[in-house]
C-alpha cells in the first residue's frame, strides 16, 4: 500500500482539540486525514469511525443522506470517550466522485434509488477501498478498534486487512423526510444494520 504520513497538527473543534494527521496515497494522489484524541497507541481498543467524504452532507448540510449527522455524532462520541480516532477518507459518493454523485442525485430525483443510480452510471453500488485504512491505523499505533458503523462491510474490510475490530458500535442518526428512501435502500440492498431508525417514524432533526 502506498499510503504515507505527511504531517500532523492540532485541530480545535467545537467537540474538542484533536490532532489532525495527513496522509497521501501516492498511487491515486488522494489526501486522507485521521483525527485523534487522547492516547490511542497503548494497545487497548480505540473508539473510531471510518468516514467517507461527503461534501454535500458534511459541509453543505444536505438532508439527502445521514453522513453529516454521523460525522458529528462520531466526533461527539470520541470527545465523550476522551479517546478515539476518525479516518476521513476522500471517497466521495461511495467512490464515484462528486460530479458523478450529482448525476446520481439527478437519477434519484427521477425515481431511482441510490444503488440503481450508481449502477445506471456504470458503477458498482459501492466502490470504496478500505485497504487504505490499515497503514493509517498502523502509523497511529492502533491495533484494535471499536468501530462506529452500521455497515458490516466496513467490519469485514478492516478484519480482512489485519485490523482487529473489537466491537461494532451502532451509529444511527439523521433520519428525516428527505433521506427515508435512501436509508431504506442502504438497509435493504447494502446490508446496513439500521434497526429501529430505518423502521420507525420519520422525524425532522431538531435544530441544534
Amino acid at each position: 500500500m502506498s499510503v504515507v504520513f505527511v504531517a500532523a497538527s492540532k485541530l480545535p473543534t467545537p467537540f474538542g482539540v484533536f490532532t489532525m494527521h495527513g496522509f497521501l496515497d501516492e498511487a491515486t494522489g488522494k489526501e486522507h486525514v485521521a483525527l485523534t484524541l487522547g492516547k490511542v497507541d497503548d494497545g487497548a481498543p480505540v473508539l473510531g469511525r471510518l468516514h467517507s467524504e461527503c461534501l454535500t452532507g458534511d459541509a453543505l448540510f444536505s438532508l439527502r443522506c445521514d453522513c453529516g449527522f454521523q460525522l458529528e455524532a462520531a466526533l461527539c462520541a470520541i470527545a465523550a470517550e476522551g479517546r478515539g480516532v476518525l479516518l476521513y477518507l476522500r471517497q466521495e459518493g461511495r467512490g464515484i466522485g462528486l460530479l458523478n454523485k450529482i448525476r446520481a442525485y439527478k437519477l434519484q430525483d427521477a425515481g431511482a434509488d441510490t444503488v440503481e443510480a450508481n449502477e445506471r452510471l456504470g458503477f458498482r453500488a459501492d466502490q470504496r477501498d478500505y485497504g487504505i485504512c490499515k497503514p493509517m491505523l498502523e502509523y497511529l499505533g492502533i491495533a484494535a478498534i471499536k468501530l462506529m458503523t452500521n455497515n458490516p462491510r466496513k467490519v469485514k474490510a478492516l478484519e480482512g486487512s489485519g485490523i482487529r475490530v473489537a466491537e461494532r458500535v451502532p451509529l444511527q442518526t439523521g433520519l428525516n423526510p428527505h433521506n427515508q428512501k435512501y436509508l431504506a435502500t442502504k438497509a435493504g440492498k447494502l446490508g446496513h444494520l439500521l434497526g429501529s431508525l430505518h423502521q420507525g417514524e420519520v422525524e425532522t432533526p431538531a435544530e441544534s
